[in-house]
């Protein structure tokens, strides 16, 4: 019998599973989206077909490492269908609460595993993220959530989205509880590299709301306080980079190669087995495989000329940046308006997505939507080079609580 109310739930996650092992995750309760396998449960991915096929003969490799660890499975909890979303938001068995500002979404599509953290129900939430599955529940939900440098983590037993883009990640209340499962989940620890400054990215704070750039400085500024680091800003993307390629211009560069993984992953299955899918899931995906291969050249382009901006931006720094553009959207917004949020703060993410680098979401108070007057959690991240996973973790654990 799980611990989590059903609304937090995957289709067959009513289960506990003890430790196998012990270590620094001894007591540590654990909420796992349901993309990862878990021994004798199904893997359902958020959709009815795939709920109604074989269960899991072994539990995934990240689930494994946890057990060993010394911690305890206590559900596997819901998703955005195929892990389709940013909102938590699922045609066939519904959105989870967001504990911290009920008004609102969770955030996708590790909802469940963010709803229980939130909710004090499950110390760790085990989820992934493709392009801010784990950051934008993060923020939602007042969690820190880390995105880790892609393939730091394995990703054996977990179902595919866009591989090329896939992680591991992990959602807490408390930065030391990330730091302690990520250390259980990855093969070697890495030694920080040494860093001078911190960068905030003037030109992804522009895109946010004026009471979330405001909350961004301010924390920005605490991190500098407390690590010691300079805190200078900087844009992102700069004359290097080609012609009108500005923030919202990552679009172009991050749909067309995340639609190709897409289509490999899910197009055939779509053909073959005839699935129950949800509003715009069937949609979404034929259109993924219409994407051409001049569209993939030119994104790859885009995402080479990026990583090499990124590279050299960050030689001796970090960035900060929000996680999101505004605090979570209403539990009763429009469709409409939920997918003009999604376009419009998918530059916050696809950055680290794209150079399959490390991000890691804080909790940056609350801040009132003024169109609404009421206060609901932001975030503000830390972004790295791909391996500073560790120094992102230690930066974050010098702030005071």
């Amino acid at each position: 019998m799980s611990l989590l109310p059903p609304g937090m739930l995957a289709p067959d996650g009513e289960l506990v599973v003890g430790p196998t092992g012990a270590g620094p995750l001894d007591g540590v309760t654990v909420a796992v989206k349901d993309l990862f396998d878990v021994a004798g449960r199904v893997t359902a991915a958020g959709n009815p077909t795939l709920a109604a096929g074989a269960p899991a003969s072994t539990h995934a490799e990240a689930v494994a490492r946890l057990l060993r660890a010394g911690a305890t499975v206590v559900g596997k909890t819901a998703t955005d269908e195929l892990a389709m979303g940013m909102f938590g938001a699922n045609t066939h068995y519904g959105t989870p609460p967001n504990p911290a500002a009920p008004d609102r979404v969770p955030g996708g599509s590790s909802s469940g595993s963010a709803s229980a953290v939130a909710a004090g129900l499950a110390d760790l939430g085990l989820g992934t993220d493709t392009g801010g599955s784990i950051r934008v529940p993060g923020a939602f939900c007042g969690l820190v959530g880390l995105r880790p440098t892609h393939g730091r983590i394995d990703t054996t037993g977990l179902r595919p989205m866009a591989p090329r883009f896939d992680t591991v990640g992990l959602l807490a209340r408390e930065v030391g509880t990330v730091g302690a499962a990520f250390g259980a989940l990855v093969a070697a620890p890495r030694a920080p590299r040494g860093v001078r400054r911190l960068a905030l990215l003037t030109d992804l704070l522009d895109l946010a709301a004026p009471e979330v750039a405001t909350a961004t400085m301010r924390t920005a500024v605490r991190l500098a306080e407390a690590t010691g680091l300079q805190l200078v800003g900087l844009p992102l993307l700069d004359d290097s980079l080609p012609a009108g390629m500005r923030a919202p211009k990552l679009l172009s560069v991050f749909w067309p190669l995340m639609s190709r993984e897409l289509w490999h992953t899910n197009g055939t299955w779509l053909r073959e087995a005839d699935p129950t899918l949800g509003e715009g899931i069937a949609d979404r995906i034929r259109v993924a495989g219409t994407v051409t291969d001049a569209e993939v050249k030119a994104a790859e382009s885009g995402r080479v000329r990026l990583v090499q901006r990124l590279e050299s931006l960050l030689l001796e720094e970090v960035a900060v940046l929000p996680t999101t553009i505004a605090p979570a959207p209403l539990r009763t917004s429009s469709h409409a308006s939920l997918m003009d949020y999604r376009d419009r703060n998918l530059p916050l993410v696809v950055p680290a997505s794209l150079a399959g680098a490390p991000q890691l979401t804080l909790p940056a108070g609350r801040v009132t939507d003024y169109g609404t007057g009421t206060s609901a959690p932001v975030g503000v991240s830390l972004l790295g080079l791909p391996g500073d996973d560790e120094l992102l973790l230690d930066l974050a654990a010098a702030v005071p609580s």
